[in-house]
């Protein structure tokens, strides 16, 4: 009797409005009501198997138990994702977390919240003056708006749908956009993470890649408000998420202000060309004047000095000059990939053809085998009662026609 009554309560319990969150100065803390004494788990989301990453109150004295329930993490605990936003400008913390009612398993009362904490930065102009001169001067300042900016993982094209589910081998398209017109961007210093805490680099810090096999140089359309690059998908090791961070760097493209940031991807062309057996790099720069535009041909040796001249062309006197730019973290949307030779494709068409339905807004409704074939019995049955009743029907009507 005992257990059904811990089953009972179990089942019965559930939250009391919403989660409370608080974002202090070094940690995070979220607390929450339930209607019953809560004995479950809340940890973080991918990292249960470590002891700092979740609260077990299944564990705790008969004393400390009650309906409240809660944890605290730090700032960049159990892999929180740390990303600096530039609308509004400051700091981001943010982290899932599960509240599991049953001790040991997953049950559909559990819940999962997206945490999110944002630091904004606070600037404060002090300035001082003397008055020279009884004629008083007005000062006007204009300031960009900062854009949004979005980095979403595409199927096939650049402007397929974006991406949810695939397999290893196929075909997509990775895209950073900035919606301005104002500014220029350059991506770097991109990782790849497998949502347990393993990442690796793919893009470095002078936004050339790592590996050529995993992720090129993006590629920037010509106003520089968006770079793309086609990739195959990939994933670690008995592992099934991959998602990718990369951080953009920001310029004003007006009066020059991006020359010497993203030089090195509008206004040079690199190409390989092999001869007598030796890779050479030919790198093509162009120097505008007012009548013309030169091109100087520069040969390098080898790949190695050639990457050395991508770096020296970003970082030229003209890049080394008072410009403004902003940097900001972007993260894409995680994908959920099977191996190659698992039977998931079905499942993958059948899940992007449940959400397309879902977006369009069109009702559906599913039923077992067996519910199916009991609703086409009852219509059959229903039909066989008004077919008999008709015929009743016309032969009282006929009887009566007989009689008058």
């Amino acid at each position: 009797m005992a257990e059904k009554a811990g089953l009972a309560a179990e089942t019965d319990n559930g939250l009391i409005g919403s989660p409370e969150i608080k974002c202090n100065p070094d940690t995070i803390e979220l607390e929450f009501r339930t209607k019953r004494e809560f004995r479950g788990k809340v940890f973080v989301k991918g990292h249960y198997s470590n002891p700092s990453c979740r609260v077990d109150y299944g564990r705790v004295t008969p004393d400390e138990k009650n309906a409240l329930g809660g944890i605290t993490l730090s700032h960049g605990q159990c892999d929180m994702d740390r990303q600096r936003v530039i609308q509004p400008e400051g700091m981001q913390f943010s982290t899932v977390l599960v509240i599991s009612f049953h001790p040991l398993f997953i049950t559909k009362l559990d819940r999962a919240f997206h945490i999110r904490c944002m630091y904004r930065e606070i600037v404060r102009a002090v300035s001082s003056g003397i008055e020279v001169s009884a004629i008083a001067t007005q000062a006007l300042e204009y300031q960009y708006p900062f854009p949004n900016c979005i980095y979403t993982i595409r199927r096939d094209e650049i402007d397929g749908p974006i991406l949810k589910y695939a397999r290893v081998g196929d075909q997509i398209v990775h895209r950073w956009e900035c919606l301005s017109d104002v500014y220029g961007l350059l991506v770097h210093n991109c990782y790849v993470e497998d949502g347990q805490g393993e990442k690796q680099i793919i893009i470095d810090e002078n936004g050339c890649h790592t590996d050529r096999t995993i992720l090129g140089d993006p590629t920037y359309v010509e106003s520089l408000n968006m770079a793309y690059r086609e990739s195959l998908v990939f994933k670690f090791a008995d592992r099934v998420i991959v998602r990718f961070q990369c951080q953009i760097r920001l310029c004003i493209k007006d009066a020059g202000g991006c020359i010497g940031i993203t030089v090195s991807v509008y206004r040079s062309s690199y190409f390989f060309h092999e001869k007598m057996g030796t890779n050479k790099l030919i790198v093509t720069t162009e120097t505008t004047t007012s009548e013309s535009i030169v091109h100087q041909p520069i040969k390098v040796s080898n790949a190695t000095d050639a990457q050395s001249l991508k770096r020296r062309l970003m970082r030229s006197p003209i890049s080394e000059r008072s410009k403004l730019t902003v940097d900001a973290d972007l993260i894409s949307q995680p994908v959920y990939v099977l191996d190659a030779d698992e039977d998931g494709e079905e499942y993958v068409h059948i899940s992007d053809e449940h959400n397309d339905r879902l977006r369009q807004g069109t009702p559906e409704v599913c039923v077992s085998n067996t519910l199916f074939a009991m609703l086409i019995c009852l219509m059959a049955i229903a039909l066989l009662a008004l077919t008999a009743s008709a015929m009743w029907l016309m032969h009282r009507w006929h009887r009566l026609c007989l009689a008058l």
